[in-house]
């Protein structure tokens, strides 16, 4: 589904009724290069957390597990985002 949005006088932007009525009326906004993408937040966002780290098989990691997980991820995110702004000065 895509739909318009515009932004009003006061900085507001109308989600339609078809998309609050699936999604909610609460979003987290994530400021990405260019772009802004909206996610529908949970109304229990520890819960929907639980359930992503069950589906990953993180439950069943120690948490000293996760974090080196969490910084490995990371820092393979800014090389590519290095190897990206390097190509592109070229």
């Amino acid at each position: 589904m895509i739909e318009e949005a515009r932004v009003d006088e006061r900085g507001r932007i109308n989600i339609g009724q078809e998309a609050r009525k699936k999604y909610g009326d609460r979003f987290f906004v994530i400021k990405l290069s260019g772009e802004i993408l909206l996610i529908p937040k949970p109304k229990d966002p520890v819960a929907e957390l639980q359930k992503w780290g069950k589906e990953l098989g993180l439950d069943k990691l120690a948490a000293r597990d996760i974090r080196m997980l969490a910084e490995d991820e990371a820092n393979r995110e800014v090389e590519e985002r290095a190897n990206r702004r390097h190509k592109d000065t070229r």
